[in-house]
């Protein structure tokens, strides 16, 4: 037999054991779509999409005032040279998700970066070296630093930490799920249930958040203890309890959120199994007038997340105004193989 011939034989044997394992190691109820993303010039959200029960308004003011008085048309415009491919509403969609991350960290002892395409963002305005410096000072205090971290598969319980602030804190855009890649995958870290479990306040604080910055600023510290507050109450629901939630609300990623908590805690050894399920009641809700939009599985006023929020259209496109965007991905993340910062 011609060794050209075993070769081939061989090479299509590696591929499809190759596709096979990444299939059995996806999370279960998770499936991949390669749609690509249309980015469109849509309304941005007021105030980067602060839910209104969230009382962190002064902050967000105080990162636009930073922002633009140290970034706003130099980071465009090293971006336009850089990445000549990015349109404008891409652009203006991915830095609302930048926005939103430093938001985050902030708040978080630790924040890893689960985006490529937002890390592209963060890369830039790095290479600004005085103005990036000047900039965390002037918003937050402190700097946040850009640190290798390593891939979600390898830190799912950071990633499902990552997901449920994200929830609690903002409203989802037709383009979060696109840029962050699937949300809920997986359950809380059994560090994070015990501190749950354990119900102690300070060490929450001291384990999960910036606590120096909770100590110096009273916005920060109302945020912190109404995070806690959430954490510990979807900790202690009931099955009953998330059913008739799941069935009254409409805001299908605070449902998630909570019954991930719920489930991390309760069922981690079915966690997928129920998160799918729910994630299967919930969606036909959603689609039957729960705030899905045209052309996308979410609009900014639903809570879409995961698969569900790609454009059904083509490439990516379109123009826009000054803040954030998303690059060209589909739904599933990339190997986010990039970069995290941290509070303290």
């Amino acid at each position: 037999m011609p060794i050209y011939y075993i070769a081939a034989v061989l090479l299509v044997i590696a591929v499809f054991l190759v596709r096979r394992k990444l299939r059995i190691f996806r999370p279960a109820g998770r499936r991949r779509r390669q749609t690509k993303v249309t980015y469109r010039r849509k309304k941005a959200p007021l105030n980067l999409g602060l839910r209104e029960e969230v009382s962190y308004t002064q902050t967000i003011l105080q990162l636009e005032k930073s922002y633009n008085k140290h970034f706003a048309n130099k980071l465009k415009t090293r971006m336009q040279q850089e990445h000549p491919y990015m349109k404008q509403a891409e652009y203006r969609w991915k830095l609302i998700e930048l926005k939103r991350y430093f938001i985050m960290a902030s708040l978080l002892k630790q924040v890893p970066m689960f985006s490529d395409e937002v890390d592209d963002l963060w890369h830039e305005m790095l290479m600004f070296t005085k103005s990036y410096a000047d900039f965390c000072a002037e918003f937050m205090g402190s700097t946040v630093h850009h640190e290798p971290a390593i891939t979600r598969r390898e830190t799912p319980g950071a990633r499902a930490w990552f997901d449920w602030v994200y929830c609690q804190l903002f409203e989802f855009t037709p383009y979060s799920a696109a840029i962050w890649g699937d949300f809920f995958a997986y359950p809380l870290s059994s560090d994070v249930q015990k501190l749950i479990a354990q119900g102690d306040r300070p060490e929450l604080v001291n384990e999960l958040f910036h606590a120096r910055r909770m100590q110096e600023n009273p916005e920060a510290s109302q945020v912190i203890n109404y995070l806690i507050d959430q954490l510990q109450r979807s900790a202690t629901l009931s099955e009953e309890e998330l059913s008739s939630a799941s069935s009254g609300s409409s805001d299908v990623a605070l449902i998630m959120a909570s019954a991930m908590v719920y489930y991390s805690m309760h069922h981690e050894a079915t966690y997928g199994l129920h998160m799918g399920r729910l994630e299967q009641e919930i969606l036909p809700q959603e689609k039957a007038g729960y705030g899905s939009s045209s052309g996308s599985g979410c609009s900014s006023g639903s809570s879409c997340y995961a698969d569900h929020c790609t454009d059904s259209s083509s490439s990516s496109g379109g123009s826009g105004s000054s803040s954030g965007s998303s690059s060209d991905s589909s739904c599933s993340s990339s190997s986010c193989s990039s970069c995290g910062g941290g509070g303290d």
